[in-house]
């Protein structure tokens, strides 16, 4: 796979502005679904106009030692600066030549152009330039019948166990840590501890004091401890518990990656959580609320709210589940083999983490293998529909409604809006967040001509 690419090198664009089309010919042939083959040619006369273009730049920009700036002759920065000069005009003719001919076919790539051979291709003075390559384009897609649609909504009631669980998740975050007074620890309770890695009987790694909730989301340099919490429960302050790990592949010291070692852990304090009294003084304190009656019908009023809205996001995944069963066009198969691809090196790494063993790695990526393609196919003939909609429509998301979400982001994880900002896009991810959001207005769209069936509890 090669693709064109812009080279930085040397004033290679100093005449940007006045840049002179390549015209290039181009021919152009279907060669499977949403991939076409284009033959693309630079006249011999504009390759050589280019080349001298390229030494009068090179002249008016390096100062060689006897002559003035301007004045080396020819042969000279032929032999000195040739071949990089000719390297850096193939990348900048392959960029252009491609830019123009994919304005002038009116095509709409995805992913990468595979250049035929690109490792042969070389730039000669007062010869044509010409290479092949195969491009996958975006699906012609035409959306039938998308208003009118029909669709059940789920049944939204909230339960008193509901209201009861975030009461009980008040509670856990208003509570206080009192030391255990015979200094035995079980699950859920906080320790303080010393704590050792050992290969065989080699201290590797040492960290004293660490603070430790022993629930089950430990983890230690990414590999899940899931049993640790069990380990560590029932022993005392001053006792010591040893908990085997296997150190992932990522471990800071090549080394030891892979190997089988010890987690000690010397126990040095335990504490554990004192919940607090529902009662009036507890809605009053924490919530400016005078009963615990007036408490609960807040949460059962947020749950409500949370549930509507997750019942308004199912039914409009159900209307564009229903538009890609509905709608067929051939899909490039190319995006959607490296999307499905990526998906595995993700499920890879996550199970990696969780520490399960290479083999059970292995077998699960297997039995994944053609869901994963089946589901990135579902996934990007639904991004194309939404994208479709999205422009028949004229539905498109303001730089208010971005900020407005960034803000919110933002104040999920105690970030300033204009940090978060910087972060997102420092990572690419502001264009993914404005495109996600603008799949989430057509929804909306449909959902608002949908005809909604309510759904009898």
């Amino acid at each position: 796979m090669a693709k064109p690419h812009a080279h930085s090198h040397s004033h290679a664009h100093d005449h940007e502005d006045d840049e002179k089309k390549l015209a290039p010919k181009v021919e152009m042939s279907d060669v499977g679904p949403c991939k076409v083959k284009l033959r693309i040619e630079v006249a011999a006369e504009r390759v050589h106009e280019e080349i001298e273009h390229k030494y009068v730049e090179l002249n008016e920009s390096v100062a060689l030692p006897g002559f003035r700036q301007g004045k080396a002759p020819r042969p000279l920065l032929e032999k000195k600066f040739g071949k990089a000069l000719l390297d850096d005009l193939k990348f900048e003719l392959l960029n252009r030549s491609f830019e123009e001919a994919k304005a002038e076919k009116e095509l709409e790539p995805v992913g990468n152009p595979d250049i035929a051979e690109p490792e042969k291709l070389a730039v000669e003075d007062n010869k044509p330039f010409a290479y092949e390559l195969t491009i996958e384009t975006r699906p012609k897609v035409e959306v039938k019948s998308y208003e009118g649609l029909k669709v059940k909504k789920p049944k939204v009631t909230v339960e008193e166990k509901d209201v009861e669980a975030v009461l009980k998740g008040y509670q856990e975050s208003k509570a206080d840590l009192v030391p255990v007074e015979d200094g035995t620890a079980k699950e859920g309770d906080q320790i303080i501890a010393d704590l050792t890695l050992l290969l065989g009987d080699k201290t590797i790694d040492t960290a004293e004091n660490n603070a430790l909730f022993l629930t089950d989301d430990i983890s230690f340099y990414g590999v899940e401890l899931k049993d640790y919490p069990k380990a560590v429960s029932g022993k005392k302050v001053g006792e010591s518990v040893d908990f085997p790990v296997k150190l992932p592949p990522n471990f800071p010291e090549k080394a030891h990656a892979d190997k089988d070692a010890v987690v000690r852990t010397l126990l040095k304090s335990v504490k554990r959580k004192k919940l607090p009294e529902v009662d009036a003084e507890f809605a009053k304190k924490h919530f400016d609320m005078d009963t615990v009656d007036e408490l609960k019908a807040d949460i059962r009023k947020k749950i409500l709210k949370e549930k509507e809205e997750a019942a308004q996001a199912e039914m409009g995944r159900a209307l564009v589940d229903e538009l890609v069963v509905q709608n067929d066009f051939p899909m490039p198969e190319g995006l959607i083999a490296s999307g499905a691809e990526e998906a595995l090196q993700r499920l890879q790494v996550d199970l990696t983490m969780k520490g399960l063993p290479e083999e059970e790695i292995q077998k699960t990526l297997e039995k994944e293998r053609t869901s994963s393609k089946e589901n990135m196919a579902k996934a990007l003939k639904a991004h194309f529909i939404l994208e479709h909609l999205a422009a028949k429509e004229k539905i498109f998301v303001t730089e208010e409604q971005v900020e407005d979400r960034v803000a919110r982001i933002a104040a999920q994880y105690g970030r300033w809006p204009h940090e978060m900002k910087a972060y997102l896009e420092e990572r690419g991810l502001l264009a993914q967040l404005r495109r996600s959001m603008r799949e989430e207005l057509v929804r909306e769209f449909l959902l608002s001509k949908a005809v909604i069936e309510e759904e009898k509890a």
